[in-house]
């Protein structure tokens, strides 16, 4: 062997072992954002289940409610009234994720589990729309039986005062909640693409 296939051969050489090492790095930088790409969808799946989990709480939360104001004195129609906004809103929620389960989303089939998120979204906006109409009627009842009421002037106004305080912090509080998870839908659509490319 002359000089110069000596030369080659040791240049192909060189180029195997920089062409293995460019593979071995690549291929940990792969299982790196496969890793981060997992981690990242299992936080967004938690938050997006996370109203399914927490009826029990809330379930909790209606029952409390609706004692205090039996136990305060208030009309028979505002603990009815906080119980039926909340077996309504309970229900809701059940029919917003009918049909979307956390295992599918992490092994099922990528088209069919990311045309079952866009139905989520859909029924998810429906059931926001719908609780806050339910909160708004349930606010004007309040606020017309408050006219009603043999009250001073300067109690009424603070009472409708507190109401709409509550009311717009309500309405804030949902709108922040809404976009948080839709838009967390959507990342877990996107990275649901990214997965199948």
């Amino acid at each position: 062997m002359n000089k110069e296939e000596f030369d080659i051969n040791q240049e192909l050489e060189q180029m195997r072992q920089d062409y293995a090492a460019l593979k071995e790095r690549f291929d940990k930088q792969q299982i790196i954002n496969e890793q981060l790409m997992q981690n990242a969808m299992k936080k967004d799946v938690r938050r997006m289940f996370f109203s399914k989990k927490s009826i029990p709480e809330s379930i909790a939360l209606f029952i409390i409610a609706a004692a205090l104001c039996y136990v305060q004195g208030f009309d028979w129609w505002v603990p009815l009234s906080i119980i039926i906004y909340g077996l309504l809103a309970i229900l809701g929620v059940f029919w917003a994720y009918k049909g979307i389960r956390e295992e599918d989303i992490y092994n099922g089939d990528i088209l069919s589990t990311t045309e079952s998120l866009r139905e989520f979204k859909k029924r998810y906006v429906i059931l926001v729309t719908g609780v806050c109409v339910l909160f708004f009627l349930f606010v004007i009842l309040a606020t017309f039986h408050m006219t009603t009421m043999n009250i001073s002037v300067e109690l009424m106004w603070r009472r409708g005062l507190l109401a709409a305080l509550l009311c717009v912090g309500t309405l804030v509080l949902e709108y922040y909640s809404a976009k948080r998870l839709l838009n967390t839908c959507d990342a877990i659509i996107e990275r649901l693409k990214m997965k199948d490319e």
